[in-house]
């Protein structure tokens, strides 16, 4: 009889070990990228969307969060996604433009007037197409697309007061055609680096100005090598996290629904964040010896005609995009 007990009792602990092995082959892990330093406000807000993320699957889904390029910059992580090497990318929407057009729109200088303009904009049927187009062709499906980044002003070795202080000088741009083009209606010299070498390219001198959000410049500590931050906002754009979409559908509808719910929830509380993070740092950063620069934006923003044109014509691909945009009011 107690032969027979410790048989049951082997089995049974077998049978145990084997559900328990079962169990934890259900978890999934999901690789997010971004480029982006520990304390920015982007990456505070993955953190907080791979908090909501566990406790909406019962921790059956985890995110595993890279910061600061450990993957690769921006375009190397959204290739990796697509190779199936990666599983989702956070950051903003320029770099998209390489795959559909159109998304080359929001690398072009004060296309949205403010952050309210931006936000009517999200729920409008060009930037909805945009959307589409960008799963459709690329294979990227957005779970957070809500988080409004602040305007990108710019930073500078020497004082910037008007668009004519630009000639000459060399700004430090990601691959984006927008950019090159807005800053060369300024009369500047372009510099393409990825964000991780902007911090030595100015000191260096390869660079003179680099326009991100004061986040960025923060998190990099540009204000030791670059001490006038003008705060006109060039360009404006969203906070996202995209997921390659054969990853997606690989999940369960529950654990899709979690991801999209905690992307909303969690662009939510970016939005809020950010607007005080940048107050904050605003002040950091002249406790440091920043000098802040307010100027009036209209004399910079008459110079977006040409480029504006001159995207329309070669760049984006539906008509009147431009215009649409500005029509939302």
């Amino acid at each position: 009889m107690a032969h027979i007990s410790l048989r049951k009792l082997i089995f049974a602990g077998a049978a145990l070990l084997v559900a328990s092995t079962v169990a934890g082959a259900e978890t999934v892990t999901l690789r997010l990228g971004n480029i982006t330093d520990p304390q920015h406000s982007e990456t505070k807000a993955q953190e907080y969307f791979a908090k909501l993320v566990e406790e909406k699957t019962n921790g059956e889904v985890k995110i595993r969060i890279f910061s600061g390029g450990q993957l690769g910059d921006a375009p190397s992580q959204l290739e990796a996604i697509r190779l199936g090497a990666q599983d989702m990318y956070a950051g903003g929407t320029g770099n998209f433009g390489k795959y559909v057009s159109d998304w080359n729109i929001t690398t072009v200088g004060f296309v949205f007037r403010d952050t309210d303009h931006f936000m009517k904009v999200l729920d409008s049927e060009p930037y909805k197409k945009m959307e589409q187009d960008l799963l459709d062709k690329a294979g990227f499906r957005m779970v957070l697309r809500n988080g409004a980044r602040p305007g990108k002003p710019v930073i500078s070795t020497k004082p910037i007061m008007s668009p004519d202080d630009f000639k000459g000088l060399k700004v430090r741009v990601p691959p984006w055609e927008g950019f090159v083009k807005t800053f060369e209606a300024m009369g500047a010299k372009t510099v393409s680096l990825p964000w991780g070498e902007t911090y030595l390219a100015l000191k260096q001198g390869v660079a003179e100005v680099a326009c991100a959000t004061v986040s960025g410049f923060y998190g990099q500590s540009l204000q030791e090598v670059a001490p006038y931050l003008t705060l006109v906002d060039f360009f404006s754009d969203s906070f996202t996290i995209v997921i390659g979409d054969r990853k997606f559908q690989g999940l369960s509808p529950e654990h899709q629904q979690a991801l999209l719910d905690a992307g909303t929830e969690a662009g939510e509380y970016y939005t809020k964040l950010a607007v005080e993070d940048q107050k904050e740092i605003i002040e950091k950063m002249i406790d440091d010896g920043a000098v802040v620069i307010r100027v009036n934006p209209e004399p910079f923003i008459e110079k977006m005609g040409p480029v504006v044109a001159d995207m329309e014509t070669k760049v984006w691909s539906t008509a009147g995009l431009f215009d649409a945009i500005q029509a939302i009011k």
